[in-house]
């Protein structure tokens, strides 16, 4: 056994986190860039929860590294320049487990064992320290995965039912997968993330005490994307969560709960975020397969650049067990929140394999729906049309949305449609997406439809371009 006695990180030192430090160069990593490091990781960190924990620490250097399974007590500690590349290989990751329980979320949500750092009912762990993990874009070329998942790679950090969880000061790119994702975990740290990645950025499904603060998030798909799935084989919720001081970017939606949506989500808290160059919408708040959504609160909120603003959603696909009642949406609360253009092209990283094949970088915001090759269209026609998506916020006709406040909300939207149907459908398809009921409608702020207890409090919207539309529109709502 070799172990270096920790002196260097005091803070842990005076938790009584860590005891003993278990190097990895000591167990046959090389940190040369080119040899394949994972095993001599592993070496190390069974040697860390065999000794009965500590921190395995990595000296800067550049390592290549495929798939680590983390354990009790260990502690992954980068020194600060640290380099941690995904290894080239999609093969020599551990590849997806066999699921013998019904599968009714997506299948990005259904395995775990596909990542560079894997946790498995475990304690006490952590990743820290300022280093740079590039995944290196490795996709599924072969599409062994199933076309469900469409080419996507490994996960960067990809953690079940693990307790006291803190990572910290990474910057984490080009992951094919969702980046960080944790299913029923429990008192959760992360803070300090930087990341620029294909799919999904922080995803915390079915987790409670949580903490998500200073991180900046550039997403292809979502960026914070809260779940309430069934891939633990049992209905569970996330409770008490907060997130703050953060920056989001994204393909899809910055800040989203859903889709999956089979359990619920109590007491979360959002404030003082940025949410810019977003291509679908700001804040998407949806309930399609159950779940019940009470106690959320989001404020102060900056939103720059981005297509749709606000979607709150209540649906009825039911995709998980039988038996099951449509969700309900109560008691959310939107506070200090502000949205302008000036509504410009902007780069952000694809969203999905094709788009990565097809070097598609360039977002413009009036293009959604628009196929890319149609240069005219997107480059000049699009800019003066009414594209932008509609804002609003519906319950369903028998159950609606309940006690929904929104204060010192201020929108400044692109406008110039001219003309828009009146009438709006009372069905929505069974994905939900904020232009479910149609991507223009009657209301160029808000069209809220089926809510009971609205309270609307100084909510403005006023537009670049002159709109023929109300500023509000409200079908079957109670005020309170």
């Amino acid at each position: 056994m070799k172990t270096t006695l920790v002196s260097r990180d005091e803070n842990l030192l005076a938790k009584g986190i860590i005891k003993m430090m278990f190097n990895v160069l000591d167990y046959g990593a090389k940190a040369d860039a080119i040899t394949l490091d994972s095993p001599a990781v592993q070496k190390a960190v069974d040697a860390c929860s065999e000794n009965g924990g500590g921190t395995v620490y990595f000296p800067k250097g550049i390592y290549v590294l495929a798939t680590v399974f983390l354990k009790d007590n260990v502690h992954i500690k980068f020194e600060d320049g640290t380099d941690i590349l995904g290894s080239l290989d999609f093969y020599s990751y551990e590849q997806q487990e066999e699921i013998d329980y019904p599968m009714y979320q997506d299948a990005s949500h259904s395995y775990f064992n596909l990542a560079m750092f894997v946790g498995i009912n475990c304690n006490n762990i952590s990743i820290t320290g300022k280093a740079r993990i590039d995944m290196r874009s490795v996709w599924d070329e072969d599409g062994v995965r199933g076309e469900e998942i469409r080419h996507r790679g490994p996960k960067c950090i990809s953690l079940k039912e693990c307790n006291n969880v803190l990572l910290s000061d990474l910057d984490i790119n080009n992951v094919t997968d969702l980046a960080i994702y944790f299913a029923g975990c429990n008192d959760v740290d992360i803070h300090d993330i930087k990341m620029c990645v294909y799919i999904d950025g922080i995803s915390p499904d079915n987790s409670k005490n949580v903490k998500i603060y200073n991180c900046d998030v550039e997403a292809g798909d979502d960026g914070i994307v809260f779940k309430s799935s069934y891939t633990l084989n049992r209905l569970d919720v996330c409770r008490n969560i907060k997130v703050w001081n953060c920056r989001v970017k994204s393909r899809c939606s910055a800040i989203k709960f859903g889709t999956e949506t089979n359990g619920g989500f109590y007491d979360i808290e959002l404030n003082n975020i940025d949410v810019y160059e977003t291509r679908i919408t700001a804040i998407a708040i949806e309930s399609v397969d159950g779940a019940i959504i009470d106690g959320l609160t989001i404020k102060d909120v900056r939103i720059k650049n981005t297509n749709g603003l606000l979607f709150v959603h209540l649906g009825q696909r039911m995709r998980g067990p039988e038996g099951r009642e449509i969700g309900e949406i109560r008691n959310v609360t939107l506070e200090n929140i502000t949205a302008e253009g000036p509504y410009e092209p902007y780069m952000c990283i694809p969203s999905s394999y094709f788009a990565y094949k097809a070097n598609n970088y360039i977002q413009y915001p009036w293009m959604f729906g628009t196929k890319a090759e149609d240069p005219e269209n997107i480059k000049e026609k699009g800019r003066y049309t009414g594209w932008q998506l509609s804002s609003n916020v519906c319950g369903l006709k028998d159950k609606p949305l309940k006690n929904i406040t929104l204060r010192n909300v201020h929108f400044k939207v692109a406008g110039g449609v001219k003309e828009y149907k009146r009438e709006v459908p009372d069905v929505a398809p069974e994905y939900p997406e904020i232009m479910v009921y149609g991507k223009v409608l009657p209301a160029k702020g808000i069209y809220f439809r089926h809510v009971e207890g609205l309270l609307v409090d100084n909510v403005t919207v006023e537009s670049y371009m002159p709109d023929a539309r109300e500023d509000f529109v409200f079908e079957d709502v109670t005020f309170r």
